[in-house]
């Protein structure tokens, strides 16, 4: 990629593209050869055909617009959704108990903070899935020599669209929501994830999106679209060698267009679709700029729908769509509990 100049740069940005240069370390470094990615991953996934229930209409718009970073939750051991109010208070308990231990919720946070579970209706595709479950912490802070309380952190777990014979093997003393969404300090997320592993003897661990799961994502929210906005499609590759970073923007309706044509059965997608969406995509790129994309790695991929990054952030952007990205995700938590025995050990 050395010999892209600064004049061609110029010119590719124009047409939609950039190029920014990164001193990141890549998340995954891969050669250049071309991707056969996908023998580990479903060759075909249905398309959601039933919109989530929508009588929580005002929680479900509080996950919206905000950065989550996702996390794997193995099963959650004698959890109880009568018992949300104790759970409330014990984890109150437990964050006061750290911070007189001298760890630190956020600057000029230092007075008292409050835990909150509650039920987050509205998240799920079948009777089979549990209910999600919001966790909210608060806490007083002096401004003006005033105490307002604000919220610091947020979170939730869910189980949208879940593998039927999973949940159904479980033994009833155990809950699996194996998604969970933070949104705050990461001492907070911390605290939190060490309260959630001593009380339900599960194991959280990060929830990195590899390059192949963020071309799935690209495939399957094309055609997806906001009724008020029309977000542009972006895409973004990272170059591993010279650390560099290529983005393509996409009017919503040509990435339409180019999935229509493609895709063929109304109640499926397939790998080879998928392939084929992506691999125009390239094709375009390399007529263009001459630059062969399928010697990259995609990082980060952003739609009307949701924006998703390979680091494990996530921002959901339309709730008329949600159930375009929670199933699938849910789907490879859950190939991450049954495939990676290791996250189902208890952390001491």
């Amino acid at each position: 990629m050395e010999h892209v100049t600064s004049a061609a740069r110029a010119g590719i940005k124009q047409r939609g593209v950039c190029f920014a240069n990164t001193g990141a370390t890549p998340a995954v470094v891969r050669t250049g050869k071309r991707q056969t990615p996908f023998r580990q991953s479903s060759a075909i996934r249905k398309i959601p055909r039933t919109d989530l229930p929508v009588e929580n209409a005002e929680q479900i718009a509080a996950l919206l617009q905000k950065q989550w970073r996702l996390y794997h939750l193995t099963p959650l051991y004698r959890f109880s959704y009568t018992m949300l109010k104790k759970y409330s208070n014990e984890l109150s308990v437990f964050i006061a108990t750290e911070q007189k231990r001298g760890v630190a919720i956020e600057v000029g946070i230092e007075l008292a903070s409050k835990a909150k579970f509650s039920m987050l209706a509205g998240l799920r595709a079948t009777e089979n899935d549990p209910e999600a479950v919001s966790i909210q912490i608060t806490a007083k802070t002096s401004v003006h020599q005033a105490v307002a309380e604000k919220v610091v952190w947020s979170g939730w777990m869910c189980c949208v669209d879940g593998d039927l014979g999973f949940l159904e093997s479980l033994p009833v003393e155990f809950i699996c929501l194996p998604l969970l969404f933070a949104n705050g300090p990461e001492t907070v997320t911390t605290m939190v994830g060490e309260w959630l592993q001593k009380t339900f003897d599960c194991y959280i661990s990060a929830f990195p999106i590899s390059s192949e799961n963020l071309t799935w994502m690209a495939a399957m929210w094309a055609n997806c679209f906001s009724d008020s906005v029309h977000r542009v499609m972006e895409l973004e590759w990272s170059v591993p060698p010279v650390q560099l970073t290529i983005s393509l923007s996409i009017h919503p309706e040509d990435a339409k267009a180019l999935w229509d044509s493609i895709h063929e059965d109304e109640d499926e997608i397939t790998i080879d679709e998928v392939e084929l969406f992506m691999s125009c995509l390239h094709t375009h790129f390399y007529r263009h700029f001459g630059v062969q994309l399928a010697a990259t790695q995609l990082v980060k991929v952003s739609t009307a729908v949701a924006s998703a990054h390979c680091d494990g952030k996530l921002k959901l952007f339309n709730s008329k769509h949600i159930d375009h990205v929670l199933p699938f995700l849910t789907e490879l938590a859950f190939h991450q509990i049954q495939y990676q025995p290791r996250l189902c050990k208890i952390l001491d």
